[in-house]
């Protein structure tokens, strides 16, 4: 794949052409070491402003990660770098100058080629050059004799009758006949010619492949001290006049050595390359400087060797009109200018080299001749530098005894080391986990990692985590078999699933370990969990729940085609029945979905009796497309009659957030207690997986800065909706009567209409909550007037950086194949919650949802205290069941339930 087919798949389509400009802004700002502009886009286009602000060239590299960009960067920051780098004020861009380090990359010559080739065609031939591959200053040789102009050579592979054609005042051609020759401008086309001379100042260099070329700069700056080395695509008969124009611009015209060259390529229409360069030649004016060899320069005295190009000085050489002049009088030795002290090269440091000031330590002795006491005052508290995308994920290898096995065996123990370690995109530098990201105190964390397989008993070792470096080594044991082999590792803290990840493979086949879902970072300090559960149907190709206790204790049920998996889509159908039919009676419907409920929870609590009840706090994890309806397990006695009436009281109990106490009413089992559901009562948090699809390491979520993970402003706000959603009676509904106009008003915003314009005003306004209610059928998105979007055509630039989305619509929340789940695929795309629908929803409900969630999330944003969006979840279903509308059932939030909103402190 070339490197446009990958921006294709990386940007799309419509943004691929930004692709070298992403890159070009990406080396820019890695090779400074500034990575604030990680966690806060709007700070991309200041720091790339800043970048280039210095004089003289601005430097590119930092990292070869910057090649494969887009295996690390998401589209959202990528599209962000590369509008950057375009929109640079409209001065003269400043030459880049590949650093040295990139020649130590993979690839070496061949990589510097590309880059070359990529940076040229975006910012124009001659802005761009490398840096000599090593630090060398050789000086150049002064010359005894006078000689007549400036002195060039040709290679013999070159026709000297050609050259003859480019004898003029300027230049002298002269085939170089003697290896001690010493000249100021080479040309060559056989890369074997370079030998011809002793030294020369110019090497132009004729055709011949590019990464080719390169690998012979470094020789050509130790062995010919050159200054400048061109390559140039152009016949003898073009190079000639090309170089004629180059010498009477940069000699006549006052333009500097690199302007003369574009300038000179432009009007011949020829294509070149800058090799490598020192920058003070570039940057000179007037033609050779004073140490070139001309009729106006005499050198009188011994041999000498020239200080360098670092103390070249405005020339002597004013112009070639000099060289003209044929009765010239003696000449007197110029006055010496003193050399300018060039500013020492500032080299970025590696990030683990970054250290606070120690203060040294005060001697004994107080000097006599004070009698004040000496204040020390405090010092300033060192502000944590941004740290580039890091992370910490599970790691494995396999090994017999002492020998590393890639290839799973047939016979004998196979050993599986694990262990977490600190990984990063970048690939030069050792890292350390940034501490002023960890958020518990103690110096270590004692992790569990679970193994399940299926039909086989849960494996669990304990892990010790240091607070920023990686963990110890546990080894699980397996049989080497001729079967299949299918392992999942849980990484968890007690009831809180942390990673998964997967181990597959097949008899004497390559073993396949790679990261599944990375659920919350490790750095996190979470409230605790009463339970976790991971469902899927992945693992031996078999649907199953693993269950983790508070304790730490691992449960591996196995989900097959029985009553349980029945009972799972026949939940699914009562409650779209509920949300469905306005019509119908509440009760009744409410009665088969807490039957279902408790038939679930009953044979749950058979494999775990410490099953919590219906105010507990669970974490639930899945597979996209895998429906498992945790929230409304019930929990509590079970009227014995379908046709009994929903609670009297419930009222007062759904406003108060609890059952009460030893209720009569519930033990009676007459009338059924909405309180029983887990939903209803309970704080749960959900995650989904999609199969097959790597997690995005990287991508931090926007909430999280510095250890917060409090949203504490949704005051932008982006609305969309489907024209259905208002295609209703007013008679229809019995409660109020919420129209999109409605929410408009209530939101103080205008509905987006278009998906066109949805990106657009993304982008416009940043936003930090999208709300959108949609149509969706199959795997299609509408809005307005049936403006579609397919699911597969979701990007980042659909969510914009937003940390919190309410998608309510047609079972937006489930998907039918994997991937297609509408949650699982904004959250790839950046957000960190997604509010959605379980099942199908009416118009004149989901308006009402819609509006009512997008307020109380807003109010509770701006307000003093904390609220978890998980309780103002709960909070919303018991206000639907007290109105009697049972839509609130469906809706279900995906993410952290314990992001905090609101303000802290006062």
């Amino acid at each position: 794949m070339n490197r446009k087919e990958k921006d294709i798949l990386w940007l799309g389509e419509e943004y691929a052409s930004l692709g070298p400009a992403v890159r070009a802004a990406l080396g820019i700002l890695l090779e400074r070491g500034e990575w604030g502009w990680w966690d806060a886009r709007a700070l991309i286009p200041v720091q790339l402003e800043k970048a280039i602000r210095r004089n003289g060239p601005v430097c590119w590299g930092g990292d070869a990660s910057v090649l494969n960009a887009e295996q690390w960067v998401d589209p959202l920051r990528a599209i962000t770098l590369g509008r950057a780098f375009e929109n640079l004020p409209g001065r003269e861009m400043p030459a880049i100058k590949l650093s040295r380090s990139v020649w130590d990359w993979e690839g070496g010559a061949d990589t510097i080629a590309a880059v070359l080739s990529e940076l040229s065609l975006l910012v124009g031939p001659g802005y761009v050059f490398p840096e000599w591959q090593r630090n060398a200053k050789p000086r150049f040789p002064r010359i005894h004799k006078e000689r007549p102009r400036s002195y060039m050579a040709a290679g013999p592979d070159l026709p000297f009758e050609n050259l003859l054609e480019g004898e003029s005042e300027q230049l002298s051609w002269e085939l170089a006949t003697r290896r001690d020759d010493v000249v100021d401008i080479l040309v060559v086309r056989n890369l074997e010619s370079l030998r011809a001379v002793t030294a020369a100042k110019l090497v132009i260099i004729q055709g011949n492949p590019l990464g080719r070329v390169l690998a012979q700069v470094s020789r050509l700056r130790d062995d010919l001290s050159a200054q400048c080395v061109l390559q140039v695509d152009a016949d003898n008969h073009d190079v000639v006049h090309w170089l004629h124009g180059v010498l009477r611009l940069w000699s006549y015209a006052g333009m500097t050595f690199a302007h003369a060259v574009r300038q000179a390529a432009d009007d011949r229409g020829l294509q070149f390359h800058v090799l490598s360069s020192t920058q003070s030649f570039l940057n000179v004016r007037g033609g050779f400087p004073e140490d070139s060899m001309t009729k106006a320069r005499r050198v009188p005295g011994p041999v000498r060797r020239d200080p360098g190009p670092e103390r070249l000085q405005p020339g002597v050489v004013e112009s070639f009109s000099r060289e003209l002049v044929k009765d010239t009088p003696t000449s007197v030795p110029p006055e010496e200018i003193a050399p300018k002290v060039s500013t020492p090269e500032i080299t970025t440091r590696p990030f683990d080299e970054h250290r606070v000031p120690v203060p040294r330590p005060m001697p004994d002795t107080q000097s006599p001749s004070t009698s004040r006491e000496v204040i020390s005052r405090p010092r300033r508290p060192v502000k944590a530098k941004p740290s580039p995308p890091i992370e910490r994920v599970l790691t494995a290898s396999a090994r017999q005894g002492r020998q590393p096995v890639d290839y799973w065996p047939t016979t004998g123990q196979v050993e599986l080391d694990l262990a977490i370690v600190v990984k990063t995109p970048l690939q030069s530098g050792t890292l350390t986990f940034p501490e002023d990201r960890i958020e518990w105190v103690s110096d270590y964390k004692v992790l569990q990692i679970h193994l399940f397989e299926f039909g086989q008993a849960p494996v669990t070792h304990s892990l010790y985590l240091p607070k920023t470096d990686g963990s110890e080594v546990v080894t699980f044991t397996r049989e080497g078999r001729c079967g299949e082999v299918d392992l999942r590792f849980v990484v968890s803290d007690g009831a809180q699933i942390l990673q998964t990840a997967r181990l597959q493979a097949r008899p004497n086949e390559t073993i396949s370990f790679f990261i599944e879902n990375v659920v919350t970072p490790l750095h996190r300090e979470k409230k605790t969990f009463d339970l976790a559960l991971l469902v899927n149907d992945s693992l031996g190709n078999q649907p199953s729940v693993s269950i983790i206790t508070q304790a730490g204790k691992p449960i591996f049920v196995p989900l097959g085609d029985d009553e349980i998996a029945e009972a799972r889509k026949q939940m699914l159908f009562t409650l779209q029945s509920a949300v469905d039919n306005d019509d119908a009676d509440l009760a009744p419907l409410m009665m088969d979905l807490a039957n279902d409920g408790a038939l679930l929870q009953r044979f749950l609590i058979e494999r775990e009796p410490q099953w919590p009840g219906n105010e507990g706090c669970l974490q639930l994890v899945s597979q996209d497309h895998a429906f498992f309806p945790i929230e409304y397990l019930y929990d509590g006695p079970i009227p014995r009659s379908r046709k009994a009436p929903l609670c009297s009281q419930r009222v007062t109990c759904l406003k108060r957030g609890s059952a009460e106490p030893g209720c009569e009413i519930r033990r009676a089992r007459e009338q059924l207690c909405p309180m029983g559901f887990l939903g209803i009562s309970g704080i749960i948090e959900r995650h989904t997986w999609t199969p097959g699809q790597a997690p995005n390491l990287w991508d931090r979520p926007p909430v999280e800065q510095r250890g917060r993970h409090r949203i504490d402003d949704l005051s932008k706000v982006v609305f969309t909706a489907s024209d259905r959603a208002d295609e209703f009676w007013d008679g229809d509904v019995e409660q109020e009567v919420v129209r999109l106009q409605t929410i408009e008003k209530a939101l103080a915003v205008k509905r987006v209409a278009t998906w066109e314009d949805w990106i657009s005003r993304l982008e416009l306004e940043s936003p930090s909550m999208l709300l959108m209610i949609l149509h969706k059928d199959r795997n299609w998105l509408y809005t307005g007037a049936e403006d579609s979007l397919s699911l597969g055509g979701i990007s980042e630039q659909h969510v914009g950086g937003a940390p919190l989305v309410i998608a309510v619509g047609c079972s937006t929340g489930l998907g039918e194949l994997p991937g297609s789940s509408l949650p699982a695929i904004l959250r790839n795309c950046g957000a960190s919650v997604v509010i959605a629908a379980m099942t199908s929803v009416l118009g004149r409900h989901a308006n009402r949802v819609a509006r009512d969630l997008a307020k109380h999330l807003r109010q509770a944003a701006s307000a003093w205290g904390t609220v978890h969006i998980g309780e103002i979840i709960s909070a919303l279903r018991r206000q639907l069941l007290i109105e009697g509308v049972a839509m609130g059932l469906a809706v279900v939030a995906f993410g952290d339930a314990d992001i905090a909103l609101g303000k802290e402190g006062r």
